[in-house]
C-alpha cells in the first residue's frame, strides 16, 4: 500500500489552494513543476519531468488540486539535465511547498536533488530526523539544505561534555539543540547524564536518569512525538551480563521522558535484561529493543497508551537497532537482519550475510536500507528479496584478530559517513568497493590490534547546524578507560561544502520552504521566514556545475514520503519579501 491509499485522498492537500505561477520567463523562472495532475514544467523552459509512481491527489469531485503524492519506495519525478538548469556559480533559488507522511512510518525523504556523488558537487534538499548511533531516525521533520563542489574542512573540537567519562553513546537534535548522552562516570552518581552543546567546547547537564547507581549509561535516545527519550542500561557488556568482579549487577531497564532542566520522568521498568539498546518511532507508538541478559532473549516492545506492550523477540540475542523504512519496521539482532510482521511475529531478511557475525548500524541511503557490521567492518546493503552486496570493507586490513566495526552510518549532505572501531575512524562512501578515510579521531598510547580494550570508536554521528558531529569512544566506555590526552568521550565537527537546517519539527501539515543563494550567503526559509544562513567557508562560491538530472521526491537519504506541490527553480536570489509573498500564496476554504 502506499501513502495515497487511503479513502477520501483529497484530504490531503484539502484546504491547498495554489495562485497560478507568474508567466513563463518572468522573473527568471527556468523551472515551475505545479504538479496539477502531470510532471510539466510551466516556466516556458520546456524542462519538463517524467514521473515514475506518482499519484496526483484530487479532490471530491475528481478534480485537479496541484500536488504530487510520492510513496517512499518509488516515487520520483525526474527532470533531464539541460543548460538552464545547471545552477555553477550562480544565484539561485527554490521554493516548494511539502507535506510530509504522518506519523511516521519510514525515512521523510529527499525534496529535491541535482547532485553528482563522485564529485561531490551540486544540491541536495530533504527532510530527515535526527538519529545516531544504534537509534532510529527521530519522527521529528527537519528540513536540510546542502550545497558542494568537493569542499570540505578540518575537524574542530568540541569539546568533552564529562571529564571521567570515556564514550560519547548518541546525538539527538531536539527543539534545535544537539543533546548526547555518556556511557560512564568515576563517581556512578555522575553516570547516565544527558548533555546539550552551548557552543564551542561547552556543555551544559540536562540530569541523569534516575538514581540507581547501577544504570550507568544513557545507552539510548531518541524524539518521538515532540518528547525527548531516553534510556538506561551499563555500555560495558561484561558488567552488564554481570561478568565484572566485584562489581553489582547491573540494574533492569529503564525509559524516560525529558521534562525540561535536569528533570527526567520515569516511564518504567521494560523488559528483564538490562539495556535498552535502541528505540523507533514508527506509526505513533515508541519501539524498544533490548539487550539478551541472564537467560533472558533480547526482545522488542512498544510503549502505547501508557504501557510497555510485548512486540517479540527476534532472535535470542540483542535487538541492537531499529529502523522503519517505506512502511516497514526493521530489526536487527547481533548478526541478522528482521524485519516486523505486527504482533509478536518477525521475519528473517538476512542471517549472517557475507559471514558478518554482529550488526551495530542501520541507515537509509539512496532508498535502501544499509547495515554496518562486525567483525570485518563491512557495510552491506540490501537489494531485496533476501539479497545483500558488500559496498566495501572499513577499519584495519585484514589479520588477526579480525576487530573491525561499523558502529554508525549516517548521511550528510548528499553522502553517506561511518563510524569505525578499533581506531576511531571515520569515512565516507564513494562507491561500491570505494570508501575515503578522513581522519582518526580518538587515540590510546597502549592502543594494540589484540588487545580490545585498547580499542577505540567512533560511536556515533549526527547533522547540526550545517556540519557533521562525531563522538568518540573507548571500547568498554568504562570510566577507567578514560585516555590520557582525553579524546576519548569527546565531540568533534567537520564542515562538507556549505548546508542550512531547519532543526525544530515543521510537522505533518503543508509547509512552505525556499532556499535562496546570493554569492557565498545561503538562506533557508520556513513558510516566508528565515531559518538559518550561512556564508561558504572563506567567502568561496561553490560551483554546482553537473551533468546529472534533476530529481524532485528522490535523492541521498531516500525516496520522500508524503505529497509536494508548486516547485519552483529561480535563476536569481530571491528577496525576502519574494519569499515571504510567494508563501503567502496559500489560502484556506
Amino acid at each position: 500500500m502506499i501513502f495515497a491509499r487511503t479513502v477520501g485522498m483529497w484530504l490531503l492537500v484539502c484546504g491547498l489552494s495554489l495562485v497560478a505561477a507568474e508567466p513563463p520567463g518572468s522573473g527568471e523562472l527556468v523551472g515551475n513543476w505545479k504538479l496539477q495532475g502531470d510532471c510539466q514544467d510551466c516556466s516556458g523552459m520546456g524542462n519538463h519531468g517524467v514521473g515514475r509512481n506518482i499519484t496526483f491527489a484530487e479532490g471530491p469531485d475528481g478534480s485537479a488540486r496541484g500536488a504530487a503524492v510520492f510513496d517512499g519506495r518509488q516515487s520520483v519525478i525526474e527532470v533531464p539535465n539541460s543548460e538552464s538548469l545547471c545552477l555553477g556559480k550562480n544565484d539561485f533559488s527554490v521554493c516548494v511547498w511539502v507535506k510530509p507522511e504522518s506519523p511516521m512510518r519510514g525515512a521523510f525523504g529527499d525534496i529535491l536533488s541535482k547532485f553528482d556523488s563522485k564529485q561531490r558537487r551540486g544540491i541536495n534538499f530533504h527532510i530527515a530526523g535526527s538519529s545516531s548511533g544504534y537509534q532510529s531516525m527521530s519522527d521529528t521533520r527537519h528540513v536540510h539544505c546542502g550545497i558542494d563542489d568537493g569542499c570540505l574542512g578540518s575537524w574542530e573540537d568540541c569539546g568533552k561534555p564529562w571529564s571521567s567519562n570515556s564514550l560519547i553513546t548518541n546525538f539527538v537534535v531536539f527543539e534545535g539543540q544537539l543533546y548526547c548522552g555518556i556511557a560512564d562516570a568515576e563517581d556512578p552518581q555522575d553516570a547516565a547524564h544527558v548533555f546539550r552543546w552551548a557552543g564551542g567546547n561547552r556543555w551544559v547537564d540536562c540530569g541523569r536518569l534516575g538514581s540507581d547507581p547501577n544504570h550507568l549509561s544513557v545507552q539510548s535516545m531518541i524524539v518521538h512525538e515532540g518528547k525527548l527519550y531516553a534510556g538506561t542500561g551499563v555500555w560495558d557488556w561484561v558488567r552488564a551480563r554481570g561478568r565484572a568482579r566485584g562489581k553489582p549487577r547491573a540494574a533492569k531497564p529503564r525509559v524516560f521522558v525529558y521534562e525540561g532542566g535536569t528533570q527526567w520522568r520515569d516511564l518504567g521498568q521494560v523488559g528483564e535484561t538490562t539495556r535498552v539498546m535502541s528505540m523507533a518511532s514508527f506509526q505513533g507508538d515508541l519501539y524498544v529493543g533490548l539487550d539478551s541478559a541472564f537467560s533472558v532473549p533480547g526482545r522488542c516492545f512498544k510503549y502505547t497508551k501508557g504501557a510497555w506492550v510485548y512486540c517479540g523477540a527476534p532472535a535470542e540475542v540483542n535487538v541492537e537497532n531499529l529502523l522503519p523504512l517505506a512502511g516497514t519496521l526493521y530489526g536487527a539482532t547481533h548478526g541478522s537482519v528482521f524485519r516486523y510482521e505486527g504482533g509478536e511475529k518477525w521475519t528473517c531478511i538476512g542471517d549472517h550475510p557475507f559471514k558478518i557475525t554482529q550488526i551495530h548500524s542501520l541507515d537509509v541511503y539512496r532508498g535502501q536500507l544499509h547495515i554496518g557490521t562486525w567483525p570485518q567492518g563491512y557495510v552491506l546493503r540490501y537489494e531485496g528479496d533476501g539479497q545483500w552486496t558488500n559496498t566495501g570493507r572499513l577499519g584495519l586490513p585484514k589479520g588477526k584478530p579480525e576487530c573491525n566495526e561499523v558502529n554508525d552510518l549516517t548521511v550528510y549532505n548528499g553522502k553517506l559517513y561511518a563510524g569505525v572501531i578499533p581506531k576511531s575512524e571515520a569515512y565516507r562512501f564513494e562507491a561500491d568497493g570505494q570508501w575515503t578515510l578522513l581522519g582518526s579521531l580518538g587515540r590510546r598510547p597502549d592502543w594494540a590490534r589484540d588487545d580490545s580494550p585498547t580499542w577505540c570508536r567512533v560511536t556515533v554521528m549526527a547533522s547540526y547546524q550545517g556540519k557533521l558531529f562525531a563522538g568518540t569512544g573507548a571500547c568498554q566506555g568504562r570510566a577507567a578507560d578514560v585516555d590520557p590526552d582525553g579524546t576519548l568521550g569527546r565531540v568533534y565537527a567537520i564542515q562538507a561544502g556549505q548546508v542550512v537546517s531547519h532543526e525544530h519539527d515543521i510537522g505533518g501539515g503543508w509547509t512552505h520552504l525556499a532556499v535562496v543563494r546570493r554569492g557565498a550567503d545561503l538562506r533557508l526559509y520556513v513558510n516566508g521566514h528565515l531559518s538559518m544562513s550561512s556564508t561558504a567557508p572563506e567567502g568561496r562560491i561553490l560551483d554546482l556545475s553537473n551533468s546529472e538530472p534533476l530529481s524532485i521526491g528522490f535523492g541521498a537519504q531516500n525516496y520522500f514520503t508524503g505529497a509536494i506541490a508548486d516547485v519552483r527553480l529561480y535563476a536569481r536570489a530571491l528577496q525576502a519579501g519574494e519569499v515571504a509573498r510567494i508563501s503567502g500564496k496559500q489560502t484556506t476554504r
